[in-house]
């Protein structure tokens, strides 16, 4: 029998390697980086939302374009315009005034909208002022969490920061002040980063307390690092879940929104 032609099986070889990598990257379906999970933990329901900043777009917000104050997931909707269809998620941000103004640094596209919040207790927001507080935000893809001071210590120019408080984890210690078995109950959000630096929201579907909280984000969510949101005005869209109704009495000031980056 005789062999076969060397010269023929390299054009082969030429022609075939292209056609299994189309092959191959045509089957490769499209990145969904955003994760939701119910969570039994402790005797509590929780449900958490993972974002992976290099695929979902993440933004802050607070007030429209003329300057009227969104407050509710439905006026966020109607604020994202032809992405609203597209919006995966969103949580209500930090502690706010009776104003329904952010109490502490609230930054969106790199503006300032807010200041940051190094005060002692005003206006009886005791959870903001239970030091230490602490600030969300995200510079270049990268999401962090520091202490309020610390992070007044450092140059950084966010495209997002939060802050509010108190800090659930630090550096893998739960707040000083927790106290197991506290029987300061309340629904509660929060957000944490992740040993794989994505960010996790989460939010609780029954009154729990501080400490329980932060051993959610510790120990089963594994952050380093968490900062408390809110307590009960707190909710979530996340139609994946089937949380999409309007809620007329729950107001906001900021609302985080997750939508896929543009490709």
């Amino acid at each position: 029998m005789a062999g076969r032609d060397p010269g023929l099986k390299h054009v082969v070889d030429l022609f075939a390697w292209p056609l299994l990598l189309l092959i191959f990257f045509l089957r490769i379906p499209e990145i969904s980086a955003g994760r939701a999970e119910r969570i039994n933990y402790l005797g509590t329901e929780f449900i958490a939302y993972w974002v992976d900043l290099h695929s979902d777009d993440l933004s802050l917000r607070w007030r429209d374009s003329s300057g009227q104050i969104l407050g509710t997931f439905d006026r966020l909707r109607a604020d994202l315009g032809p992405r609203a269809s597209q919006l995966k998620f969103a949580i209500n941000a930090g502690i706010f005034s009776t104003k329904q103004e952010p109490l502490g640094l609230h930054i969106e596209r790199f503006k300032v909208l807010k200041n940051l919040n190094l005060g002692e207790l005003e206006g009886g927001q005791l959870n903001f002022y239970m030091k230490p507080n602490g600030v969300f935000y995200v510079v270049a893809a990268e999401a962090g969490i520091l202490e309020s001071k610390e992070f007044a210590a450092k140059a950084l120019y966010p495209s997002l920061a939060c802050q509010s408080g108190p800090l659930l984890v630090q550096r893998g210690k739960i707040h000083p002040l927790f106290q197991p078995g506290s029987t300061n109950l309340h629904w509660r959000s929060g957000v944490g980063i992740s040993s794989n630096n994505q960010v996790v929201f989460a939010i609780s579907k029954s009154p729990l307390c501080f400490h329980d909280f932060a051993r959610l984000f510790r120990d089963r969510l594994g952050c380093e690092n968490a900062l408390y949101l809110d307590g009960d005005i707190c909710a979530i869209y996340l139609p994946e879940l089937g949380f999409k109704q309007a809620d007329a009495a729950t107001r906001f000031a900021g609302m985080f929104a997750v939508v896929p980056k543009r490709r």
